[in-house]
């Protein structure tokens, strides 16, 4: 699979892996920071401070901060062509100081190899669309390589359209999976690590 391939060799080549980390470097930059155009200096002060507070919570997996969780987006867009971030919603009594949190998950998760053809709603490479062609849903599976729960990899989870974010750029009409941008460099780079490799040996 192209996925696979491509992730293989961005923990392999140390050129791949260097061009994705200047690529997301130049795409992300600081990230996304608001400048609010509000008259009131004590409103405008008060959504910044909320905003600084919410940056270090937004991750429900409390490993990074938003900005973090930026360039993590574009590195595996990158590397995996596409990557979703779920809305999770939380109770006040979470203490935090906005009740929303972003959870990022691999295209692994998604069961390409889910397809059903029903009457209205149609499941196409583990998207769930209407009869109009809007998503309904994305489907979720275990991670194919952490076998090491009870569950098993036909047990799937429905997640409503809604809650979901869908990072990916479509290169064509109608397309629903992102293709990694190291697809096309592969052949020549694994061409030039043998070369410089034979070099090396020949020395």
């Amino acid at each position: 699979m192209g996925r696979a391939r491509s992730q293989d060799a961005v923990r392999n080549n140390p050129s791949i892996r260097r061009a994705i980390r200047l690529l997301v470097s130049h795409e992300i930059g600081c990230g996304i920071q608001p400048r609010p155009a509000i008259a009131d200096p004590e409103l405008r002060h008060e959504v910044l401070t909320l905003w600084d507070q919410w940056v270090q919570e937004s991750d429900a997996d409390g490993a990074l901060d938003f900005y973090g969780q930026q360039a993590l987006l574009a590195r595996a867009r990158y590397e995996a062509g596409k990557v979703f971030v779920r809305l999770r919603t939380r109770r006040p009594e979470d203490g935090l100081a906005v009740p929303l949190q972003l959870q990022l998950l691999e295209a692994d998760l998604l069961p390409t190899y889910l397809n059903q053809a029903l009457i209205g709603p149609t499941i196409r490479q583990g998207i769930e669309r209407n009869a109009v062609g809007q998503r309904v849903a994305t489907f979720y599976r275990q991670h194919p390589g952490d076998l090491s729960g009870a569950a098993l990899l036909t047990d799937l989870s429905r997640v409503p359209a809604s809650d979901v974010l869908h990072h990916y750029q479509p290169q064509r009409p109608g397309q629903l999976r992102g293709e990694p941008a190291t697809l096309s460099t592969l052949l020549r780079a694994r061409n030039l690590d043998q070369f410089e490799s034979a070099e090396l040996t020949r020395k």
